[in-house]
C-alpha cells in the first residue's frame, strides 16, 4: 500500500473489499497529510480498525450491510417461496444498509 501511495501519482481513492484495513491504514498513517487528503478510502463492514480509521478522518466512509436482517430476510423468502410454483416464484427484497462516516463516529452513532 506504501508503494501504491508513493509511485501512483493520480491515485486519489480505494475501495477495501476485504481484509487488509489495517495495513492499509498503517500507509495512510505514513503518508504526509497534503498527499493523504487526496486520497478517499471507502471500506466494507464496520469493526475496531475500521471505527479507529473513520474517527483518525483516514476513512472517508464505511458501506455496512445488516448481516442479521439480510439472514432473517433470506430466510423468510426461502419459506414463503418454498409453497408456491417455483416457476413463477421471483420475489424482490431491499434491505438497507448503512453508511458510516467520520461525523457518525464523531457523534457517538
Amino acid at each position: 500500500m506504501t508503494q501504491l501511495v508513493e509511485t501512483t501519482t493520480d491515485l486519489v481513492g480505494i475501495f477495501i473489499v476485504g481484509g487488509g484495513i489495517s495495513g492499509v491504514l498503517r500507509a495512510m498513517r505514513q503518508t504526509p497529510e497534503e498527499r493523504r487528503r487526496g486520497i478517499k478510502l471507502i471500506c466494507r463492514d464496520i469493526g475496531p480498525e475500521t471505527r479507529k480509521g473513520l474517527s483518525e478522518g483516514l476513512i472517508t466512509a464505511a458501506l455496512c450491510d445488516p448481516l442479521g436482517a439480510i439472514s432473517d430476510l433470506l430466510v423468510q423468502t426461502m419459506i414463503n417461496v418454498a409453497g408456491q410454483d417455483a416457476a413463477t416464484a421471483i420475489l424482490q427484497r431491499t434491505i438497507p444498509f448503512e453508511i458510516v462516516t467520520p461525523e457518525n463516529v464523531r457523534s457517538g452513532r
